[in-house]
C-alpha cells in the first residue's frame, strides 16, 4: 500500500469524508490457526475551529498464529500520520508483539485435577501519541504571529491620542517536534485451581520518551516573546494488577461467589527540562511522580505580631498583610524569606497509586446476600481554601468545622483547623501547603443487598413466575481518616455530596 501524497495531510479548509478500507483473512491448517487484518483509515472531524478540521491517516495490521491451542503469537503494526508535525516528522511506525503459552494443554498438565488452567503471556510494543500540548495548540512546525496585537502597540501624536497595534509571537516554529512515544511491556499469568479459584496477575512497565516540554535552558537575554518547546522529557511507570475469582456450589444448596482485585501503579520522571537544582534538590522533578504536588511546609500559625516580625518574610501580595493567626511556613533554603524556592514535594500523588475492591455473594434455599467494598490508598488531596473560605464570594457561610476550630484573639490555638477569620482574601493562607493536605485513602461499603425469592410452586398459585423481596443500599459506610466530607469529593467539599441510597 503506497503512502498518500504528503500534500493530502497538510491543513486545508476542505472537509473530506472518512475513508476506511479493510482486509480480513482467517484459515485453519490442521493444528495451525492463522488470522489477519489490514486496515487503511483516514479521518477528518470538526473542532472548535470547523474551518480547519483535524486530519490524520493511518495503516494498521494484525496477524495471529496458534498451534494446537498451546502456542499463541500475535503481531500488530501501525503506520500513522498526523497533521500536527512537519513532513519529516509526520509519520510514525508503531509495532507490538505478544506471545502466549497455554501450559495446561501440555501433556504433563493435561489432566491435572488441581491446576486446571495455566497460561503465561507476554507483550511488548511501541505506541505513539500526537495529542501533545493544549487542544488549541496545533501545527507545531508553524509559527503563530499576531500582526494586530493592541497590547504590543504604541501611542504617539498629541497627548498620545493616536495608536497603532504591534506584532506579537505566541509560538516559534519547530520542525523537529514529533510523536511522543511509549515502550510498553506486560507479563501476565492466568491460572485456575480446582475449577473454583481463577487468578489473573499482570506486571506492567512503560518507558515514555519525547515528552513535549518548555525549554528551561533558553536564557531570557535572548528576548523571546514565547517559550520554546521540544521533545526532551522522559518518564517511566510500572506496577502490577491481581484479580481473584471464587465460585463454589455445595451439595446442600448453598452457593458462594467472590471477587477481589488489587492494582498498584507508580510513575517517575527520568528526564525533566528544568534549571540546575544541585544546591536545591527538593525543587527537581527528576525521580518524582508525574502526579506529585509541590507546596510549602506549614509549621504552625503565628502567635502574635512579635512572632510575625521575627520570622522569615512572607509576602504573597494581596490587600491583606501577614498577621497573627496566619499560617507560618518553613524557610527551606534559609534565605530569610518565603518564596517559590521553598516549595518541596509534599504528600502522595493526587492520583491514587493503589486501587482495590472485593465482594462476596452467597445464597441458600431462596435466600441471597451480597456485599461489595471499594477503596484506594497512597493519595493526597488539599482542602481548597478559596472554595471553603467563609465570608467571601456570595455571602458564603461559615462551615461548622471552621467555627468550632479556628484561631482567634480569645483562642490562640496555633494548630487550629482554620487560621484567623477575615472578610477579605488572605493570600498567605491560600497557598498550597501541608496545612491543608489530607490523606485521600478510604474504604467504602459500596453496595450491599439481601433478598428472598419465594418458591416458584407458591407464586404459580397466584399466576406469577417469580417474586423476590429484597433490601439493598449503596454508599452505606465509608472508612477514612478524613471526616469533614466524603474523601472522593477532594478539596472542594461544597459540591453535591455522594448519596447514601436504600431501596
Amino acid at each position: 500500500i503506497r503512502r498518500p501524497p504528503r500534500s493530502t495531510l497538510f491543513p486545508c479548509t476542505t472537509l473530506f469524508r472518512s475513508l476506511q478500507y479493510s482486509l480480513n483473512y482467517a484459515r485453519t491448517f490442521g493444528k495451525h490457526e492463522v488470522t489477519g487484518l489490514a486496515l487503511v483509515q483516514r479521518d477528518n472531524w470538526d473542532t472548535n475551529a470547523p474551518q480547519v478540521p483535524f486530519n490524520v491517516i493511518g495503516f494498521s495490521g494484525r496477524a495471529t498464529y496458534g498451534y494446537d491451542q498451546k502456542y499463541l503469537a500475535e503481531v500488530n503494526v501501525g503506520y500513522n500520520g498526523s497533521e500536527q508535525f512537519s513532513p519529516n516528522k509526520r509519520f510514525g511506525f508503531f509495532p507490538a508483539f505478544s506471545v502466549g503459552w497455554v501450559a495446561s494443554n501440555e501433556r504433563f498438565l493435561k489432566d491435572n485435577p488441581v491446576l486446571t488452567h495455566l497460561k503465561l503471556r507476554a507483550t511488548y510494543g511501541k505506541v505513539g501519541n500526537d495529542q501533545i500540548g493544549s487542544e488549541q495548540d496545533r501545527f507545531f512546525y508553524l509559527s503563530n504571529v499576531n500582526l494586530n496585537d493592541g497590547g504590543k502597540g504604541m501611542n504617539f501624536g498629541t497627548e498620545g491620542a493616536y495608536s497603532r497595534p504591534g506584532v506579537s509571537i505566541s509560538r516559534y516554529e519547530n520542525e523537529e517536534i514529533g510523536w511522543e512515544t511509549a515502550y510498553k511491556t506486560n507479563l501476565g499469568i492466568e491460572l485456575s485451581i480446582l475449577d473454583k479459584f481463577e487468578i489473573q496477575a499482570d506486571f506492567f512497565s512503560e518507558h515514555r520518551t519525547n515528552i513535549l516540554m518548555d525549554r528551561a535552558s533558553v536564557p531570557s537575554s535572548m528576548g523571546l516573546q514565547a517559550a520554546t518547546r521540544a521533545n526532551v522529557g522522559e518518564a517511566s511507570g510500572k506496577g502490577f494488577e491481581v484479580a481473584v475469582d471464587y465460585n463454589q456450589y455445595f451439595s446442600n444448596g448453598f452457593w458462594m461467589t467472590g471477587r477481589g482485585n488489587f492494582t498498584y501503579a507508580t510513575s517517575e520522571y527520568k528526564v525533566y527540562e528544568e534549571a540546575n537544582y544541585e544546591d536545591m534538590p527538593w525543587q527537581s522533578h527528576v525521580g518524582r511522580s508525574l502526579q506529585q504536588t509541590w507546596g510549602y511546609v506549614a509549621e504552625r500559625l503565628f502567635v502574635d505580631e512579635y512572632d510575625v516580625a521575627n520570622s522569615p518574610v512572607q509576602n504573597f501580595g494581596g490587600d491583606v498583610s501577614t498577621m497573627a493567626g496566619d499560617i507560618k511556613y518553613k524557610d527551606i533554603n534559609h534565605d530569610g524569606q518565603i518564596t517559590e524556592l521553598d516549595k518541596v514535594p509534599i504528600g502522595y500523588p493526587v492520583v491514587p497509586e493503589i486501587i482495590y475492591g472485593f465482594g462476596l455473594s452467597c445464597g441458600w434455599k431462596g435466600f441471597d446476600a451480597s456485599v461489595f467494598f471499594q477503596g484506594s490508598a497512597r493519595s493526597s488531596f488539599w482542602i481548597n481554601p478559596s472554595d471553603t473560605s467563609p465570608f467571601l464570594g456570595k455571602q458564603r457561610a461559615l462551615l461548622k468545622a471552621y467555627a468550632d476550630d479556628h484561631w482567634s484573639e480569645d483562642n490562640r490555638n496555633i494548630y487550629a483547623l482554620w487560621p484567623r477569620l477575615s472578610e477579605k482574601t488572605v493570600e498567605n493562607n491560600m497557598q498550597t501547603s501541608t496545612w491543608f493536605m489530607r490523606d485521600g485513602s478510604f474504604l467504602r461499603l459500596k453496595s450491599a443487598e439481601i433478598g428472598y425469592t419465594v418458591p416458584k410452586k407458591k407464586t404459580q398459585k397466584i399466576h406469577l413466575d417469580m417474586v423476590r423481596i429484597y433490601l439493598s443500599g449503596t454508599n452505606l459506610l465509608t472508612f477514612s481518616k478524613f471526616k469533614l466530607w466524603d474523601p472522593e469529593m477532594g478539596g472542594g467539599g461544597l459540591g453535591y455530596p455522594v448519596q447514601r441510597v436504600v431501596n
